[in-house]
């Protein structure tokens, strides 16, 4: 996919995004040659599949977290959306044998109404959103435990597992779910790139009284921003729990899921600040993410360290945001 050249900003910009993309894109398959050499059980098909659909997931959600974060905001609840979606579907699946086809509409339509309860939250009440949305955070988590009554989901129907697992295309290796991310995200470059809903993103992220003032309807704007990040959320749920066969209470909050888009948003060039995102950097930056925490695992690094490496990498991406955004 092309660079996604999401605002105003003059051309000369235009060539540090490339090399950004394809710097984070080198650097990812650097990595992956180099723990292969050292572990060359990395290099297994079936351990690059993993770290391929693992991508999807955090490239699904962290597609909907760029949207937050350009417009100035941020969403600490998309872990526990995606958990909830995953038990919900999950046992919906076991129990009530509810078809993929049912499922795929109610999982966006759950998670656009989580969402909107944020957005309502943000533009109407005006909660700050990192205090909207961690409040919320604790509230979808909450639930989570409270439908899946603390038990695991396990053996999801075989239409769950195909479209998890299965290619949609005969005879091209590629998971179903990567052809569901690139639709999401082709779909997104072009709100953000050819409607009027994606300009006034960016204008609300720059700056959200002048959008008032020039007649944006901001409310709406943030409403429909938060709407979209949890209906994505849900849909990596959705897509986590067909791949997995399984969910738990703490699936997505348990591994910091919410931490891990906001590290994929701002290494993939999108500013803390808002104004301005990359689609392309998000993507390349979710698989650079699944790379690096599966390298970790291969190279026995301890699991305690992955949060403050995920630290780590969004106060390097926000520090070299800054300096890019003071230097324009």
């Amino acid at each position: 996919m092309s660079t996604t050249t999401l605002d105003a900003a003059p051309r000369k910009r235009k060539p540090r995004r490339e090399v950004r993309e394809i710097t984070l894109l080198v650097v990812t398959i650097a990595i992956v040659l180099g723990v292969g050499l050292i572990k060359p059980q990395f290099m297994r098909y079936d351990n690059l599949e993993f770290m391929v659909l693992s991508a999807v997931v955090l490239g699904l959600i962290a597609i909907g977290q760029t949207f937050v974060i350009m417009t100035s905001g941020i969403d600490l609840s998309v872990s526990a959306v995606m958990g909830l979606s995953a038990v919900v579907f999950g046992l919906a699946s076991t129990t009530i044998h509810l078809s993929l086809a049912a499922a795929l509409p109610l999982c966006l339509i759950l998670g656009a109404v989580l969402g909107s309860f944020n957005g309502l939250l943000v533009a109407w009440i005006r909660i700050p959103p990192i205090i909207a949305t961690l409040g919320t955070y604790s509230l979808f988590g909450g639930l989570t435990f409270i439908v899946s009554n603390g038990t695991q989901v396990d053996q999801v129907s075989n239409q769950f597992a195909a479209f998890g697992n299965a290619n949609l295309i005969p005879g091209l290796p590629i998971p179903t779910p990567v052809l569901a991310l690139a639709g999401v995200a082709l779909f997104a470059w072009f709100v953000l790139n050819h409607m009027v809903f994606g300009r006034n993103i960016l204008a609300v992220g720059n700056s959200a009284g002048a959008a008032y003032n020039a007649g944006i309807p901001v409310k709406r704007t943030l409403l429909f921003v938060y709407m979209i990040a949890g209906a994505l959320a849900s849909f990596g749920g959705l897509v986590f729990v067909a791949y997995t066969g399984s969910a738990t209470a703490t699936t997505g909050t348990g591994d910091h899921v919410e931490l891990q888009s906001i590290a994929i948003a701002l290494i993939g060039g999108t500013l803390i600040s808002g104004g301005r995102g990359n689609l392309a950097g998000t993507v390349i930056g979710s698989i650079f993410l699944s790379v690096v925490i599966t390298a970790l695992v291969f190279l026995h690094v301890p699991a305690i360290w992955y949060s403050a490496g995920e630290g780590l990498m969004i106060v390097a991406a926000v520090t070299l945001g800054a300096r890019r955004g003071g230097a324009g």
